[in-house]
């Protein structure tokens, strides 16, 4: 069983990816659950046939799951994503209970639906990573190719900051630099060890 289990989600663009760099450098097993979304549509699961047959023709010819079709329909309407988040979730859960109890360290479970899939329930500790809408617009357009209009119904499909702050231990805002970011989860880090050790 794992020692603690903090979990880190947050905005898009926020700085996410670059939070769990830092905590992998502290020692924190590191669990991607959006890695493991990927895994549990994988070619012939059974996930990949229950989105088949609830939202039609949205595979591949190479029977890999069309994701781009699926990110317009889901995205756009927050019945269909309800409905795509009821056949995956609990999968990915599925999987990381197994991950936590085989595990016997530090677990960082890297997750942007952390709350939707309801593992936030397995966490000690969650950590979100937030910043202003604006910069995470400009963010997603840059890292991703999209524009404007798509990268704010992203986010209009995400909680907002309020929502984060109300609902996590630590919470790191991310509108300056890199290195900002980093310092700060440095700081919330040496705070959970203090928790681990007292």
């Amino acid at each position: 069983m794992a020692e603690i289990v903090v979990g880190l989600t947050g905005m898009s663009g926020a700085g996410k990816t670059t939070a769990c760099n830092v905590f992998a450098e502290n020692g924190y097993e590191i669990v991607n659950c959006d890695l493991i979304s990927r895994q549990v549509v994988s070619k012939g699961s059974r996930c990949l046939k229950e989105i088949e047959a609830a939202f039609g023709d949205v595979i591949l010819p190479d029977g890999e799951l069309d994701r781009k079709k699926v990110a317009g329909i889901v995205f756009t309407s927050e019945e269909k994503r309800e409905q795509l988040n009821k056949i995956i979730y609990p999968c990915i859960s599925y999987i990381v209970i197994d991950k936590i109890l085989s595990w016997s360290g530090k677990i960082l479970l890297d997750a942007p639906t952390l709350f939707e899939s309801g593992i936030d329930s397995l966490c000690g500790v969650i950590v979100s990573v937030v910043c202003d809408k604006s910069v995470s617009i400009e963010r997603i357009m840059k890292r991703d190719g999209l524009t404007a209009e798509q990268a704010e119904n992203r986010l209009s499909s995400q909680h907002g900051i309020e929502f984060y702050r109300n609902h996590s231990h630590f919470c790191a805002e991310n509108n300056g630099t890199e290195e900002q970011l980093k310092a700060k989860i440095r700081s919330i880090i040496a705070e959970i060890g203090e928790k681990i050790d007292s």
